[in-house]
């Protein structure tokens, strides 16, 4: 009878040992979901940079003094729409654009650790 309850032990013990995962320490990275606007050829005086997407109650806007302030590249957080028109206005100039951007996802604390983002990154060409 003792071999029993020993063998009964045993067995418990090693079930435990087994589901045990080690646990994995999540770090704190943090990360925006958004759209970047890439401009080729940015304005060289003051512009302002709109994007919309389907349903969206009002645009997006970006203002920059000069391409310098800005840099040709345009970053709008938390809008991620499948399909954006993206306008650039440059005194009298406007440039329009309809873009598909292809997101990623981003998880910069490894795949089981929050958070988890998208982004994507679209280009715009002069005139």
């Amino acid at each position: 009878m003792r071999w029993a309850g020993f063998v009964a032990l045993a067995a418990l013990l090693a079930a435990c040992s087994r589901s045990a995962a080690p646990q994995r320490a999540c770090t704190l990275i943090g990360c925006e979901s958004g759209l970047a606007v890439r401009l080729d050829a940015p304005p060289a005086g003051a512009y302002r940079v709109e994007a919309t997407g389907p349903g969206a109650p009002s645009p997006r806007v970006q203002e920059c003094d000069a391409a310098t302030r800005c840099g040709g590249h345009i970053y709008f957080r938390d809008f991620t729409p499948d399909v954006a028109t993206i306008r650039i206005v440059a005194g009298a100039d406007t440039v329009t654009r309809t873009v598909r951007p292809s997101y990623k996802t981003l998880q910069p604390n490894g795949p089981d650790c929050p958070p988890t983002c998208r982004r994507a990154e679209v280009r715009i060409g002069g005139g």
